[in-house]
């Protein structure tokens, strides 16, 4: 994999952590650092409990948002086996290749929500090893994502496969941690491997609101939700201000 030594564009990276310091407040943002944290607590347990347990997978599922309204889908077409070896061994501290082509080997036909799994299976597994590749962080299909929006040349992130892509995010990841964590762009890098996923959720929410917004009447803009909740909606946690909504 090669990639430039320069991948970050400082500049954009800057605006889009000013517009997000504007609307969520530091507190806010280490509270749904605290609330994944919580999250893989709760999901490591789950994975203990796989073997012995069926429901567990079902639980499990449910507590990634990438595939959690897809989960009776992929629970009623999938081989249960195949998927549960495949998470398990995300857990066991597997290379990502493995993890990727277990998981896709399960049966279940939407590829692309099978690598939204795998992603966070891995993520949640090793966080500070793993980075979250969601279709929100990078979309290879439509070129777009928060990492395409703070890079110089998004092209270097598309791999010619999924594990190639997926290591071009993990380089990009680390670099982008590092470089903007020295920059002091997002809060206090370095207190918790969570705090990346909530300044990219920061980048696309401030990106997609501004999108939205641009397209939509005022009525309908009224409706939105604010960038805090919107950034817990889509990290799968609403964050403690939001939890009583269900």
């Amino acid at each position: 994999m090669m990639m430039g030594v320069q991948i970050v564009d400082i500049e954009a990276a800057r605006e889009f952590s000013a517009m997000i310091a504007k609307q969520v407040s530091i507190e806010g943002q280490l509270m749904l650092e605290r609330r994944l944290a919580e999250r893989r607590t709760r999901i490591l347990g789950l994975v203990a409990r796989l073997s012995l347990a069926p429901a567990a997978l079902s639980e499990l599922l449910g507590s990634f948002f990438g595939v959690r309204r897809h989960c009776q889908a992929i629970l009623a077409e999938a081989d249960r086996d195949v998927l549960v070896d495949g998470i398990q061994i995300a857990f066991s501290g597997a290379e990502p290749p493995s993890v990727f082509e277990r998981i896709s080997e399960c049966g279940f036909h939407d590829q692309g929500l099978l690598r939204d799994l795998a992603s966070e299976v891995l993520h949640c597994a090793d966080p500070e090893l793993h980075p979250l590749w969601r279709r929100w962080v990078l979309d290879p299909e439509q070129e777009t994502g928060a990492l395409a929006l703070i890079v110089e040349d998004p092209t270097q992130l598309y791999g010619i496969d999924d594990d190639d892509t997926y290591g071009r995010v993990r380089f990009a990841t680390e670099f982008l941690r590092q470089t903007l964590g020295a920059a002091n762009t997002f809060p206090e890098p370095e207190a918790s491997p969570f705090a990346f996923d909530v300044f990219l959720s920061g980048v696309y929410g401030v990106y997609s609101a501004t999108v939205i917004k641009m397209r939509m009447t005022k009525e309908f803009n009224s409706l939105l939700p604010d960038l805090e909740e919107f950034m817990g909606r889509i990290l799968g946690v609403k964050g403690e201000r939001y939890a009583s909504r269900g």
